[in-house]
């Protein structure tokens, strides 16, 4: 009777999986870069890609701490982040040894912030600053998220931040499947190269591969590098030191003034610095950065310009969690509130009956109404209700009620 039952809900389980794949037509398989071997498919009636990864455990332990972890993964609902959307587990019998075979369903996102910076890169055309802050809040936001969640990136880069149909960033953490490897790792195998911080850069020159370090504050290091290379369209490995294991402070501070050169405000540029301290201790936490974009948040994502010099402040008005001192000067505002709350994914299937969570998960405030970073190739259009029309220059401020705030795209703000 009940392994009747249990071939029942099996074969429920079976039609319902196929049912599904159903909406969409298999285009390849494919070696991602951070996702390792996986399929990926097209909807077969607009342009969003899946992609399915197969797990295999060998023993009833390896399956319970795969399925714990994907349980723990799903309940990680933010709009900046990469979802897990179906998780479907069955037997594999053969004549050596009896395996279980997990098959996990995530959104995909093929385009990525380092193919947009390539676009960008030849002829040099360099991003609006309202724009960069849109990008940094857009980051900022689940990595503050992630680290309430007790869970690292492990390897920010700009091939690892992924884009939208509508050019909105989504992340996916190192170990987003069971078994990724995070930056460190991949530069110990040689398998590929990080933005590391200064105390993984020296344990990788030592090739110590158990180095002791802040993880959240190695990946706001990772961030601070990234940002380098958005604002100046260039790499930023120079200032790693591989040989003496050791960032180039003064390839750094020039870097910074190149920013500054550039046209880019003394806030963005402070900013930057900040995420840059060779000190551990002295670099900001995610949630300090998450305040610094609260006081500018209604501004940043309706793109109007908060950055002017002749707003300069002193950094004691800019709310700070009591442990983080800003080793710089930067500009202040006044606070803003956040502006909405985040939007559920369609959970469109999965195997285990309404999982409890693994631990009690933290009350998190609202997430504000998503923006877009700019579409380079511009090949992609997504209909908008309403427009906000903002000149590239950000000169005219836009002011629009709280209450009813507009989702501006940074691709149709750079092509009015």
């Amino acid at each position: 009777m009940g392994a009747d039952q249990s071939d029942t809900n099996e074969m429920k389980t079976q039609q319902q999986y196929q049912m599904f794949l159903l909406q969409y037509s298999k285009e390849r398989e494919y070696d991602h870069n951070q996702f390792g071997q996986v399929k990926l498919y097209n909807h077969n009636q607009n342009n969003s890609m899946i992609c399915i990864k197969k797990l295999q455990s060998k023993s009833d332990t390896e399956l319970t701490q795969i399925t714990n972890h994907l349980r723990k993964r799903k309940i990680f609902v933010h709009p900046n982040l990469v979802q897990l959307l179906a998780v479907r587990t069955c037997n594999e019998q053969s004549i050596c040894s009896d395996s279980s075979l997990v098959m996990v369903v995530s959104e995909y996102f093929q385009d990525t912030l380092e193919s947009e910076l390539k676009k960008r890169k030849q002829p040099l055309k360099r991003y609006p600053e309202s724009h960069i802050w849109l990008l940094i809040q857009q980051i900022v936001d689940p990595m503050a998220f992630l680290e309430e969640q007790k869970q690292a990136h492990g390897d920010i880069q700009p091939q690892h931040i992924y884009l939208d149909e509508n050019g909105s960033v989504k992340l996916a953490e190192y170990n987003y499947f069971p078994g990724g490897q995070h930056g460190f790792q991949k530069m110990l195998l040689s398998k590929d190269r990080a933005y590391l911080s200064p105390i993984l850069l020296s344990n990788y020159r030592n090739m110590n591969f158990r180095a002791q370090h802040n993880e959240y504050k190695s990946d706001v290091f990772s961030f601070g590098m990234t940002m380098l290379e958005v604002l100046l369209l260039e790499e930023s490995y120079d200032c790693m030191d591989f040989q003496n294991g050791c960032i180039s402070q003064n390839l750094v501070d020039q870097k910074l003034q190149k920013v500054r050169r550039s046209g880019y405000s003394q806030l963005l540029t402070n900013f930057v610095r900040e995420l840059l301290q060779i000190e551990e201790n002295a670099r900001p936490s995610w949630n300090d950065l998450k305040q610094v974009i609260d006081q500018f948040r209604d501004k940043i994502c309706n793109l109007i310009p908060f950055f002017q010099e002749k707003r300069q402040m002193s950094p004691n008005k800019l709310v700070y969690s009591q442990s983080y001192v800003p080793q710089q000067q930067i500009l202040s505002s006044p606070q803003s509130k956040i502006l909405s709350s985040p939007r559920q994914p369609q959970v469109l299937y999965q195997t285990y009956h309404q999982p409890q969570p693994l631990y009690q998960t933290k009350q998190m405030q609202p997430i504000p109404l998503q923006q877009s970073i700019y579409y380079e190739s511009g090949q992609k259009q997504v209909p908008i209700k309403k427009i906000t029309k903002l000149d590239e220059t950000v000169s005219k401020q836009v002011q629009q009620p709280e209450s009813n705030l507009e989702k501006t795209t940074i691709k149709q703000a750079e092509t009015k």
